[in-house]
C-alpha cells in the first residue's frame, strides 16, 4: 500500500467560507490502484500539503484569511508545530534541495515566506524567517489587481529559487544561501500581458510554464549567467473543448522523465483534461492527446507506476495506470478526449495530492 496524502477545500468550494469542516485526507492505494480514504484532520482549508522526505512530517498551509502553516505527524496526524506565516491564502509549499528551508506561497497578498526547518523538518520558530512581497498588477482587473504568487521551483542547477506571480505576469527570482535564506530579488522573466503564469516544471536548462489567464504553455531557456530566461515556444495549453465552468483554467504541470522519450503532462480545468504532450530531446513539445480526468482538475501527481489526479468539484480522487497514459495514440480527431480506466474514491472538494 502507498500513503497518499491530499488536501481540500471547504465542502462548498474555493472562495467559499473556510472552517466549516474541511481538512486533510489520508489516502491508501493498492497495488492495482485501488483507493480508500478518510479524513484525519479539521483545519482551515489545507489546499496545498507537503511530506517531508526524512518521513514523520506532512506540511499543511492554509488558504485562508490569514495563512499559517500546520506541521503534522504521518503517524497521528496531530499538530507538532505551527506557523503564522501572515498574509492571505497561502498555496504552495515548496522544500528545498536539503530539506532545510520551507518556502511557502501565498496568492491572494503575494508573498513568499521563507521558512527555517530543524534536522527533523520541523520548523526553527513560530514565524517565518523572511517574507518577501512583490509590487505590480496585470491587465486583468479581475485576477490581476495586485500580485499572487502561485508556486514556486528551484531554478536549473537549484542556485534561485523561482515563483510564478500570476498577478504580474512574471517570473521572479531570489538567490539562494548557504542557510537557505534568500537575497537579491529581481525578475527572470516578463511574460506577455495576461497571461497569468501559474506553475511550471524544469527540464534541463528548460522551463516551461503553464499560464492560467491566456491557456498557453510557453517555453523558456534558463541563462545561468544573467538569472534569467528567455522566451523559446508557445501553444495552446490542450485543444479539448470547454466542458464545464465558465472559462478553462489551467491548472498544474508535471514532468515524466524516461528513456523512451519525456513526457510533459498539463491538467486543464473547465476541458477537464489532462493533456499530454511529447518533449524532443532538445526540449520541444508536441501535443499528442488529452484525456478525461473528472470535474475540475486541479493538482496530480505521478506516485510510482499510477497517475494520481483530484478532480475538485467532482469531489473525487482518480488513480490511472501510468502505462495507459504514457500509451495514449495520437489523437484522430481535433480536440478529442480519451476515457482511461481508473479506480476512483470520494474526497470531499480535494485540491492537492503528496506522496
Amino acid at each position: 500500500m502507498t500513503t497518499l496524502w491530499i488536501g481540500s477545500y471547504p465542502a462548498a468550494g474555493l472562495g467559499t467560507p473556510v472552517g466549516t469542516g474541511e481538512g486533510v485526507w489520508r489516502a491508501e492505494m493498492a497495488a492495482d490502484g485501488s483507493l480508500t480514504a478518510e479524513q484525519v484532520t479539521t483545519q482551515d482549508a489545507p489546499s496545498f500539503v507537503l511530506a517531508h522526505p526524512g518521513g514523520g512530517v506532512l506540511y499543511a498551509v492554509e488558504e485562508s484569511g490569514s495563512t499559517a502553516l500546520s506541521v503534522r505527524s504521518t503517524a497521528d496526524a496531530r499538530e507538532m508545530a505551527r506557523v503564522a506565516v501572515g498574509g492571505q491564502d497561502g498555496c504552495h509549499l515548496l522544500l528545498s534541495a536539503d530539506s532545510r528551508t520551507l518556502y511557502v506561497a501565498n496568492y491572494s497578498s503575494g508573498e513568499l515566506n521563507v521558512v527555517l526547518l530543524d534536522a527533523a523538518g520541523l520548523p526553527l520558530d513560530s514565524a517565518p524567517q523572511q517574507i518577501w512581497r512583490h509590487e505590480g498588477s496585470g491587465p486583468r482587473e479581475d485576477r490581476q489587481e495586485g500580485p499572487h504568487a502561485h508556486f514556486s521551483a528551484l531554478s536549473p542547477c537549484g542556485g534561485y529559487v523561482l515563483v510564478c506571480d500570476l498577478g504580474t505576469d512574471q517570473i521572479r527570482r531570489y538567490s539562494i544561501g548557504a542557510d537557505g535564506l534568500l537575497a537579491d530579488p529581481g525578475i527572470a522573466a516578463t511574460l506577455p500581458a495576461g497571461a497569468g503564469p501559474r506553475h511550471l516544471a524544469v527540464r534541463g536548462d528548460l522551463l516551461y510554464v503553464v499560464c492560467e489567464l491566456d491557456h498557453h504553455l510557453r517555453t523558456y531557456r534558463w541563462d545561468r549567467a544573467a538569472g534569467e530566461a528567455d522566451l523559446l515556444a508557445e501553444q495552446p495549453t490542450t485543444i479539448a473543448p470547454q466542458r464545464t465552468g465558465d472559462a478553462l483554467y489551467d491548472a498544474h504541470v508535471v514532468l515524466h522523465e524516461r528513456p523512451a522519450g519525456d513526457v510533459l503532462l498539463v491538467s486543464v480545468r473547465g476541458a477537464d483534461v489532462i493533456s499530454v504532450f511529447d518533449v524532443a530531446p532538445e526540449g520541444e513539445l508536441t501535443y499528442r492527446a488529452a484525456f478525461d480526468t473528472g470535474y475540475w482538475p486541479r493538482h496530480f501527481a505521478v506516485v510510482g507506476d499510477r497517475l494520481v489526479s483530484v478532480a475538485e468539484k467532482g469531489h473525487s480522487v482518480r488513480s490511472y495506470a501510468l502505462a495507459d497514459v504514457l500509451g495514449l495514440a495520437p489523437e484522430m480527431e481535433n480536440g478529442a478526449i480519451a476515457e482511461l480506466p481508473h479506480h476512483s474514491v470520494g474526497v470531499v472538494s480535494p485540491s492537492c495530492i503528496a506522496s
